[in-house]
């Protein structure tokens, strides 16, 4: 039995699926659904909430940010080590319609929610994130990152990272291995045991 385009139309409305959709297979938001349940989730889940320590969490975080780094990746302008023959493959295939229905994606689902940890580090962190060390004239973070470190447009939603991942992303900012300008100074004058209990603080959230 064939079903006229009207009729299938009219079956899909039924089914919840907006007769645009039921048009076209191919829209950006069905390429992206396609996408991450077949190549992100490997690495990132199919909700964003990544589980590999050296994975960044994509759940809940800034669209803006993540339009930028998916972009980053396409044009190779993103130098983190680590992330070069994972990502760089992998974003080299998307347009812009995809790299932005991706983005809406993953900012729409759940936070991850925070994980305890040590009382006395994630204390130190909290301090760091919210003060700076005025003594070294670092700057603090929530003034960027926000209150609750989730984020603003360009600035990354870092509440509810993984500890592993933001003490490796700290450390390759403040070698000069990832190029992140106006985080340079600072975080050039953290010890480890500050990026630590900062990392701590924030898995925390």
């Amino acid at each position: 039995m064939k079903f006229s385009r009207k009729t299938a139309l009219g079956l899909a409305l039924a089914l919840g699926i907006s007769g645009a959709q039921a048009a076209n297979d191919s829209s950006p938001a069905q390429r992206a659904a396609k996408l991450v349940a077949e190549v992100c989730s490997s690495c990132h889940r199919p909700a964003g909430q990544s589980s590999p320590a050296l994975v960044p969490t994509l759940a809940g975080q800034q669209k803006s940010y993540l339009v930028w780094q998916m972009r980053a990746y396409r044009f190779g302008f993103r130098d983190d080590p680590q992330a070069h023959d994972k990502m760089w493959s992998q974003a080299g295939k998307l347009d812009d319609a995809l790299v932005e229905a991706l983005a809406a994606y993953y900012a729409s689902q759940p936070p991850r929610p925070g994980t305890a940890g040590d009382p006395a580090l994630i204390a130190r962190g909290k301090a760091l994130y919210e003060h700076g060390l005025p003594a070294s004239k670092l700057t603090d973070c929530a003034s960027c990152h926000g209150p609750q470190a989730e984020g603003r447009d360009m600035f990354p939603r870092l509440a509810g990272q993984g500890a592993d991942y933001l003490v490796r992303q700290l450390s390759l900012i403040q070698l000069h291995l990832r190029n992140v300008g106006i985080m340079h100074s600072t975080v050039e004058g953290l010890s480890d045991g500050d990026i630590e209990a900062l990392a701590a603080y924030l898995q925390s959230l």
